[in-house]
């Protein structure tokens, strides 16, 4: 039985049932009876004086109040609280109305696109940070042009690493052009490393990310991307991005067999390295792939890939070929 619903602790129960049973008694009974310290003592009958349960006007003859006229007024205090409260929650309703009335208001709107323009590209890659982060699937990338920027490389990486690490799909087409930088093509190789897919075709693209096959991102000017972004939403459109992508991303070449050459050993990443090494030895999935600080999705990824090249029926098989290769 919880009496402490209508405001009576357990200590303070415990008092009020002491002086029940012992009619006139004093405070001063109570700590050693009780055997409560006296600050407890006195909360617990400040409580209950409150709640008119004892009559603390001589504290040496302590009266309690009869029960079923002391407990039975606090029990209709709460009901008429719980009412009150009950009340209130039913008059939400009245708030029903108005709010079909801004639905009503909105679907009689004229249709527009859902289409935001994002001016400056401080803002534009705040937006696509924030795409990012809450993106839980795929990030898709056509990049038509040259290198990246030296900041803008400093930035894409630790978001790519994020997104990766998460278990989200990462593919992105870039034009030969952007090879030509060291520090582009270490960007990249750092990409596919942690487990991004990255295509080269040398033929014309227009700039576009796409984030969950949901919300597009394309420049406001194509020769002046600069100037700012469209972020788009309206699946129609969105749809024919996705794709225009996929087109595009079938038709190009894998990074690995457009930078590596088509004989000798190929040209392994240091991911590509580890993930070899931990496939003979591990005993799970999950194990390796907490050793070598990637998801277990990304892992199986990588492993897959790595027996397919290397014409292995299993994974044990697949590292001692690695070897005899000299790929490791």
């Amino acid at each position: 039985m919880d009496i402490s619903i209508i405001g009576i602790s357990a200590e303070a129960e415990e008092l009020y049932r002491y002086f029940l049973r012992h009619r006139g008694e004093g405070i001063g009974s109570v700590r050693q009876a009780l055997n409560m310290d006296p600050d407890t003592v006195e909360a617990a009958a400040e409580v209950l004086g409150r709640l008119s349960l004892l009559d603390l006007t001589d504290r040496h003859r302590v009266v309690a109040t009869e029960p079923r006229i002391g407990i039975e007024r606090l029990v209709e205090q709460r009901l008429d609280q719980l009412n009150m409260e009950i009340r209130r929650v039913l008059a939400a309703r009245d708030a029903i109305a108005s709010f079909v009335e801004d639905q009503r208001h909105g679907e009689n709107a004229t249709p527009v696109l859902d289409i935001e323009r994002v001016e400056g590209l401080d803002r534009v890659r705040q937006r696509l940070d924030d795409l990012g982060f809450f993106s839980y699937k795929e990030t898709l990338c056509l990049h038509p042009g040259g290198p990246l920027s030296q900041g803008a490389i400093e930035t894409a990486l630790p978001l790519d690493t994020r997104s990766l690490r998460r278990g989200l799909a990462v593919k992105a087409v870039y034009h030969p052009k952007a090879l030509d930088d060291p520090m582009m093509a270490s960007y990249l190789r750092d990409v596919v490393s942690l487990g991004g897919q990255i295509h080269i075709t040398e033929d014309p693209m227009d700039r576009m990310l796409i984030f969950d096959r949901s919300v597009a991102v394309v420049p406001i000017n194509p020769k002046e991307s600069s100037r700012g972004a469209l972020l788009v939403r309206e699946p129609g459109l969105v749809s024919q991005l996705v794709t225009y992508f996929d087109g595009v991303w079938q038709a190009a070449t894998d990074f690995r067999d457009f930078t590596e050459p088509s004989t000798g050993a190929p040209l392994l990443s240091e991911l590509e390295k580890r993930v070899l090494a931990v496939m003979a030895t591990a005993d799970k999935d999950e194990i390796a792939a907490r050793e070598i600080d990637v998801s277990v999705r990304t892992y199986r990824r990588y492993v897959a890939d790595l027996m397919a090249r290397l014409g292995a029926v299993n994974r044990f098989q697949a590292a001692l070929r690695a070897k005899e290769e000299n790929w490791i």
